[in-house]
């Protein structure tokens, strides 16, 4: 399964950057605001409500050396724990939102 985030692009590459789970957690800073596309293993799956009109999901991504990495999607899509996915958006070091930080 593919999951297409759905974030604002802040630079200028339409194309994101194929990586790993453990290259963005050892370079955080260099993969911060870029588009990146990466594969793991949906872990601590959430489905949340901020409000009835906005629905969201969190889970944790695991890379193939265990790495992990917070995922947050703006709607909500069929996940299970233990799927394996690909993940495409922008990285950020810190989501925030309006009550809270990822």
């Amino acid at each position: 399964m593919v999951l297409a985030l759905t974030f604002v692009l802040s630079r200028f590459s339409i194309f994101p950057t194929d990586t790993t789970v453990e290259k963005i957690v050892t370079n955080k800073d260099s993969f911060d605001g870029g588009q990146v596309s990466v594969k793991g293993i949906v872990s601590n799956l959430k489905s949340k409500a901020a409000t009835v009109q906005e629905k969201y999901m969190t889970f944790i991504l695991v890379g193939e050396s265990g790495g992990r990495v917070n995922v947050f999607i703006s709607e909500r899509v069929e996940l299970r724990p233990g799927q394996e996915v690909q993940v495409t958006g922008v990285y950020r070091k810190v989501r925030k939102t309006t009550h809270r930080n990822y």
